[in-house]
């Protein structure tokens, strides 16, 4: 099944609207952005086909992003580059089906720039917000570039982006 980048929008809009008594907590925020990560690339493929099979760095990345969100930061480029890393430390641990290597730094600096800008605009709401953040990320993981080896006689060699 492809990447829905509307279905990513859609579970951050709900961890970053306020609820009658706010937000939880930033933790809370954190866990939440986390999972609905993890879910839009579970649903990647490989340019060979397979499918996703797992991400374990998700989990560290639920307490990153909550402890960059419970911080105070003197510059939003700052916030930026802090989640831009810990979303790429997670999409680094990132597995599929006949994968061998997965290559996130080519959009790195992308999603860092345009978080930066998202992070130093003002957001009239949670769903515009949310809007941004997952046009970033799904810019960021289209970028990665999954190489593997498809077994068989001859091995069938493959690289390319997630879809």
């Amino acid at each position: 099944m492809p990447l829905v980048v509307a279905t990513l929008q859609a579970e951050l809009t709900g961890a970053l609207e306020k609820g009658p008594a706010g937000n939880a907590s930033p933790q809370l925020v954190g866990l939440d952005i986390a999972k609905a990560f993890n879910n839009f690339c579970s649903m990647g493929m490989n340019a060979g086909a397979g499918s996703a099979t797992a991400m374990p760095g998700f989990s560290g990345l639920g307490s990153d992003l909550g402890n960059i969100l419970s911080g105070v930061s003197p510059a939003p480029a700052l916030t930026a580059m802090k989640m831009a890393t810990a979303f790429n430390t997670c999409m680094s641990t990132f597995l599929s089906v006949y994968q061998t290597t997965i290559i996130t730094a080519a959009g790195l600096g992308g999603l860092q720039s345009g978080l930066g800008q998202l992070l130093g605009s003002p957001n009239p709401s949670a769903s515009l917000f949310a809007q941004g953040l997952a046009t970033q990320l799904n810019t960021y993981v289209l970028s990665c570039t999954v190489i593997g080896m498809i077994p068989g006689t001859p091995p069938v060699p493959f690289t390319g982006p997630l879809s």
